[in-house]
């Protein structure tokens, strides 16, 4: 339930993101659904959730974040692997851990836009926030970090045993 509360929801995100898809976290007593959601066994046989949350304009960007929760963050900490460097995220960046990453620029025939995504850990919890859009579309400077900072307050928001309010309007 926290992991569920901590997703971010239609009011959270960026109003030019109006339209909602998919929000829902599963737990992992059944693997399927952390393995659908592209996790690997190893990290599905520690999860204690997982949880997809989807949102777009319908017109030239997309976005989805994923998060995937661990007993404990030594254990997320263990597998919290970046995909890039750590200049890609900037200065004093949220989360204990976190790492920036391109989306498909070297994909030979890319099944989605471009984009850019971070991988971000705060405590026990791992996000991964994937932002597209369609070429030529102009995306405000620092949109991906002020999401990835408001995951990161949902998260410690819903571990602390409070409504998760944070947002990225």
């Amino acid at each position: 339930m926290e992991l569920e509360a901590a997703l971010p929801n239609q009011f959270s995100v960026p109003a030019d993101l109006d339209q909602p898809g998919t929000r829902k976290a599963w737990d992992t007593f059944d693997a399927t659904y952390c393995q659908s959601e592209g996790y690997s066994e190893e990290w599905c046989g520690e999860a204690l959730a997982v949880g997809r949350a989807e949102f777009t304009n319908m017109e030239d960007q997309q976005l989805a974040i994923q998060l995937i929760s661990f007993s404990d963050s030594k254990t997320a900490a263990r597998l919290f692997k970046g995909k890039g460097t750590p200049d890609e995220v900037g200065d004093n960046p949220p989360g204990d851990e976190i790492d920036g990453f391109e989306i498909g620029l070297y994909d030979p025939q890319p099944t989605t836009w471009p984009g850019k995504g971070i991988n971000v850990r705060q405590g026990a919890v791992i996000a991964t926030i994937e932002y597209t859009w369609k070429t030529g579309t102009t995306i405000p400077s620092g949109r991906l970090l002020s999401l990835a900072d408001m995951v990161v307050k949902r998260i410690q928001q819903a571990q602390a045993g409070k409504p998760p309010t944070a947002s990225a309007r």
